[in-house]
């Protein structure tokens, strides 16, 4: 059985979105994650969207996915409903990671959108750089 990675995560969620995969747009899905902290089953964004299978993981509604690919689409999925009502904030996300912007301006989006972290995914960036390949390599709760 094959342990997904958060880099597996971020590049898979990235190319789902249509989004390129480079350093700048891993550096943001990294962060995001980590500031993100205790997650739902191949859920490191920690998303609420429902999906077939889908349980409960908190008081919050954060869901616990069949699959690595479950977790990629709906993850997907919430980001995308929101950016095309024009809610949520989430365009202002998707349009900068598309415009493959610097992971500062995209996780500001991220932190002034109803998606934000409290600040603590642009706190978390700082960090990003050294810490890439131990985040690479985590594997996501399964």
């Amino acid at each position: 059985m094959h342990k997904y990675t958060r880099g597996e995560f971020a590049q898979a969620f990235l190319k789902e979105l249509n989004v390129p995969v480079t350093k700048n747009t891993m550096r943001v899905l990294l962060a995001w994650q980590q500031a993100e902290g205790d997650a739902g089953r191949f859920n490191p964004l920690n998303t609420t969207e429902d999906w077939p299978g889908a349980t409960i993981f908190n008081g919050v509604g954060v869901k616990n996915y069949r699959s690595f690919d479950d977790g990629v689409k709906a993850t997907v999925r919430t980001l995308n409903y929101g950016a095309d009502r024009n809610l949520y904030g989430y365009h202002r996300i998707r349009a900068a990671l598309r415009r493959n912007e610097r992971p500062w301006h995209a996780l500001k989006a991220v932190e002034e959108s109803s998606w934000g972290t409290g600040g603590l995914a642009l706190r978390v960036l700082r960090s990003v750089p050294v810490l890439a390949e131990i985040f690479r390599h985590h594997r996501l709760s399964q």
